[in-house]
């Protein structure tokens, strides 16, 4: 049933974007009654219904989407100054416009408005039963006629008729204020003859009615409602509006605001508060009538038409099914980026102090790592080159060129093949990458062996010359000279960036990327980072628990992933455009799912997900995307989704690198369960993993290669080999293989690397 709904939900989205021809984002709220739209943000807001039709959910998204199209941006903050009953007339008159033109534009809907209205009549949304509907005042009337057609039988007098057919015939944004302005002077002035006949309030015997105060009918309010303007309400797609539909009039009236105003309507900030202003004049007036009535001043006008649909709207709303959404948000890297510099000065400080001898074992300890690993670098780099090669060769054409080859002229008597010859090669795409390490506590035991990776990674990428950059991702980071404090169950807080929108992730305001390296350094400026990254290494050399010899604010903390991977969404794309490569390569070298709590921001604070029944979506506001996690709201589901996201807006190619835990098969089995794949394939995998010493999962949990190392893979150190007098030429020749297979075996990372580039 759930999955049912789901798909439902991205249908009606899907139809949204296409009928407004804009990638508009669409919203489901349970906070709201009524759809509306929000032209800043392009965001069309949807209430989540329940027990109602296909037809009548189209007929709501119809008529937002034609205030969308057709109701100019901003044309409501003129028209809100005037006044609730000025407001009211604007809406009905407006809604009538914008329905005839999006079911001329899209002449499908014809059925979705006439199926709809009838569902809402049949419900009585409109209050109809049981009364005459020409009892009503003109405001309602006019309301019902073009919402409903003429299958409701309305009936008007010859002045009220020529209203009818300028609203029929109206084409502009100008044309529907004339016609406001023209029936609030109209109703005005028979209002002012009824009081010169009738005591205040006496209901016309007339039957009329028409004079009411009775502001916007049924269907919905607009706020400040779309891009469009009125050039494009001129130049649109159909030569005419289809006449007062007999059949379905569009849904305004169904879809009413959760505001007192109208059913679908477009807000705004001004409105919403126009409209509580309004709610107060209305409480300090005296309504005469109970239906459409005329009060002692024209600025009360109500209809009971729209009321009535407002009240039977809050019954169909399904307040039960909670949707929160989320948004990547756009993140200022220069706040969240920690400087080579910066931290390097930590360090120096630090051993300044303790004066413990770091500085001067980290450089001999760089030199000889490079050393002894200079040869495995330069066989990969080799290997790299070969592969590029074979890879060009598979590229290359050769064609004639059309122009003779002196040097075989002499044989045109035997040999036809006189024509020079040129290579096609097509153009390769490049490759670069961005690796960001898990600096997190339960990375402490493997924390040396994995930094020993990443300096392989960064010497091999250096030795190619492909651009690359490795960033530690932590949570451990304050600028509080006292540093980081801690923070309690629900008290996290958050950085508060100079653009900050309504649902927007809430990123850790302890969450910094420490630069570690970089391909753009000189060599000299190389060597002196991947010194220090040594020096990191050193703090790490023993188990002796998880505080080690170096700055509270390098210390290893949470697992900050789902703020890594919004930092990377934003990162990648300049990474592409200033190393000007086709292909990123995006690693994240880690050992456990992310705590993100996915709070949003709501315009005063964070807030996260008010309840575990609800369904989190985050939205990407490039892409338009939505991306439903469920209730899935742990590490797992977040991060997955992100990543996905990650893929889908940067195209990067997404690696995991996940340091599983192999001394037994009981902590394997455990961390297989949260993260990797099928029940039935464990036992596979774990004898896959024995024997190669990592397994590849493609397209899992939002990697395009999810690759699993082995915890006891990651120390690069080989044993040297043994001989003795006793062994035999095959005991030695398997002494070779054992060490020779050992020393690429476990350089599982940089071997996968040399892949991806080649």
């Amino acid at each position: 049933m759930t999955d049912k709904k789901t798909k439902s939900k991205e249908t009606k989205s899907l139809l949204a974007k296409l009928m407004a021809a804009e990638d508009i984002n669409v919203e489901y709220r349970n906070n709201v009654s009524t759809a509306a739209f929000n032209t800043e943000s392009r965001t069309l807001m949807m209430p989540i219904f329940k027990d109602i039709s296909e037809s009548t959910t189209d007929l709501f998204l119809g008529h937002e989407v034609g205030h969308a199209l057709y109701t100019p941006e901003g044309a409501i903050n003129d028209v809100v100054k005037k006044g609730s009953s000025y407001k009211s007339l604007v809406n009905i008159v407006e809604d009538a416009r914008i329905e005839k033109k999006i079911q001329a534009k899209f002449p499908g809907l014809s059925r979705n408005f006439y199926d709809g209205y009838a569902e809402l009549m049949d419900k009585n949304f409109f209050g109809l039963n049981g009364c005459d509907v020409n009892d009503l005042n003109l405001i309602d009337r006019l309301n019902i006629h073009f919402k409903i057609g003429t299958r409701a039988g309305v009936e008007f007098t010859d002045e009220e008729q020529v209203f009818v057919d300028r609203i029929a015939k109206l084409r502009s944004w100008d044309e529907t204020i004339a016609v406001a302005d023209d029936l609030l002077e109209y109703c005005e002035d028979k209002q002012e003859e009824t009081e010169s006949e009738f005591d205040f309030g006496d209901d016309s015997e007339d039957g009329e009615g028409d004079i009411d105060d009775s502001s916007s009918g049924g269907s919905g309010t607009f706020d400040d409602s779309d891009d469009s303007t009125d050039q494009e309400d001129d130049g649109e797609t159909s030569d005419e509006p289809a006449e007062d539909s007999n059949s379905d009039a569009p849904t305004d009236t169904d879809e009413s605001d959760n505001t007192d105003e109208g059913n679908n309507s477009v807000e705004s900030e001004n409105d919403s508060k126009d409209e509580n202003s309004d709610d107060d004049e209305e409480t300090e007036a005296n309504v005469a009538s109970n239906r459409g009535g005329i009060n002692s001043t024209p600025e009360e006008l109500v209809s009971e038409t729209m009321k009535s649909f407002d009240d039977h709207l809050k019954d169909l709303v399904d307040t039960e099914t909670e949707y929160n959404y989320g948004r990547i948000p756009d993140v200022d890297l220069a706040k969240l980026i920690v400087p080579m510099e910066t931290w390097h000065a930590l360090i120096d400080n630090y051993d300044n102090k303790t004066l413990m001898g770091y500085p001067a074992a980290a450089k001999e300890k760089f030199i000889k790592f490079r050393s002894e690993n200079k040869s495995l670098v330069s066989y990969l780099a080799k290997e790299f080159e070969m592969r590029k090669k074979a890879d060009e060769h598979k590229r290359t054409k050769v064609a004639k060129t059309g122009i003779l080859n002196p040097n075989k002229l002499h044989s045109y008597k035997f040999n036809e093949d006189l024509f020079l010859r040129s290579e096609i090669i097509s153009s390769g795409k490049d490759h670069g990458f961005i690796m960001y390490l898990d600096w997190s506590g339960s990375m402490h035991e493997n924390m040396a062996d994995t930094i020993d990776q990443l300096m392989l990674l960064a010497l091999f990428c250096k030795k190619i010359n492909v651009p690359f950059e490795a960033y530690a991702f932590t949570d451990r980071w304050s600028d509080d000279p006292a540093g980081p404090q801690p923070q309690g169950f629900g008290q996290t807080r958050y950085h508060k960036f100079d653009r900050v929108e309504i649902n927007d992730i809430g990123v850790n305001i302890n969450f910094r990327l420490l630069h570690l390296v970089s391909s753009t350094l000189s060599t000299s400026k190389f060597q002196n980072s991947m010194t220090y990254l040594m020096r990191l290494r050193l703090a790490y050399h023993s188990n002796f628990g998880y505080r080690s010899e170096i700055p509270d604010n390098l210390q290893l903390g949470g697992t900050p992933l789902g703020e890594c991977i919004i930092s990377a969404i934003n990162m990648v794309p300049e990474f592409q455009k200033k190393n000007n490569v086709q292909i990123v390569n995006t690693i994240f070298l880690t050992d456990g799912q992310g705590h993100n709590s996915c709070s949003a921001w709501n315009g005063n604070e964070f807030k996260p997900p008010t309840s575990y029944y609800s369904t989190t979506v985050i939205a990407d506001s490039i892409t338009k995307k939505h991306y439903d996690v469920g209730r899935n709201r742990d590490g797992s589901g977040v991060d997955s989704t992100m990543l996905k996201i990650l893929s889908d807006r940067t195209k990067a190619r997404v690696i995991g690198f996940y340091i599983a835990a192999t001394n037994s098969k009981i902590n394997f089995n455990r961390e297989y369960s949260y993260s990797a794949g099928a029940f039935s394939d464990r036992d596979a995998v774990w004898q896959e993993m024995k024997k190669n010493n990592f397994v590849v999962f493609e397209d899992t949990k939002g990697y395009d290669q999810y690759i699993w190392v082995s915890s006891k893979s990651l120390n690069i150190d080989t044993n040297a080999i043994t001989i003795d007098a006793d062994m035999t030429k095959g005991r030695m020749k398997n002494a070779f293989i054992k060490q020779r297979q050992g020393k690429f075996g476990n350089k599982v990372m940089l071997s996968k690397l040399a892949e991806f580039v080649s």
